[in-house]
């Protein structure tokens, strides 16, 4: 098995009670100002809580969608902010993903928030290993020129997938997720 850092950049960020739902059952974050775990509303009527729904992108283009279980914990999340996960694969090349980890948003407000349903990761290591190998350091200010990023942003306004692409749930084997071989991009072999 093979590991690689996914660095990436938020691409949108909103609340779902369903991770099949689509673009017009999205909810936005600001909506679920004062949320709590604890008297989620949904998971009282219906059993099954509020879903967070965050789509990355890297330098590249390549994007993902992830769904965890809502939290208050990821109430300042916003678009732009910098993102990075562990992806694993049995290729070499990347070439279909294996599964992924919990994500770190980086400068969310407040420091580091942790995105996903389960700790896969020992938290201060990971944190610690990417100060080490340097990658702390170009994440914010190598893979994007912040200025550039937030220029392109204003000047078109693309749509992050296809109108015909209804594989929008976190997937990792469908082949909207797959690398062309030998691409790996922003995906940093691990050490």
């Amino acid at each position: 098995l093979y590991g690689a850092y996914y660095v990436s950049r938020v691409e949108d960020v909103c609340v779902v009670d369903d991770v099949s739902a689509v673009e017009g059952e999205e909810y936005d974050l600001e909506e679920f100002e004062g949320y709590s775990m604890e008297k989620d509303e949904l998971e009282s009527v219906v059993g099954s809580p509020w879903k967070l729904r965050l789509r990355l992108a890297d330098e590249e283009g390549r994007g993902m969608q992830i769904h965890c279980r809502m939290s208050e914990d990821y109430l300042d999340i916003r678009k732009g902010m910098n993102v990075v996960g562990i992806l694993l694969s049995t290729s070499r090349e990347f070439v279909k993903l294996a599964a992924m980890t919990d994500f770190c948003v980086l400068d969310a407000v407040g420091g580091p928030v942790w995105v996903g349903d389960y700790p896969y990761l020992d938290k201060d290591k990971f944190l610690r290993t990417l100060g080490e190998n340097g990658i702390a350091d170009s994440l914010v200010d190598i893979i994007y020129d912040d200025n550039d990023y937030y220029e392109e942003e204003e000047e078109e306004e693309e749509e992050f997938y296809d109108d015909d692409d209804d594989s929008r749930d976190d997937d990792y084997d469908s082949d909207d997720n797959n690398l062309e071989e030998g691409d790996t991009g922003m995906l940093q072999k691990l050490k």
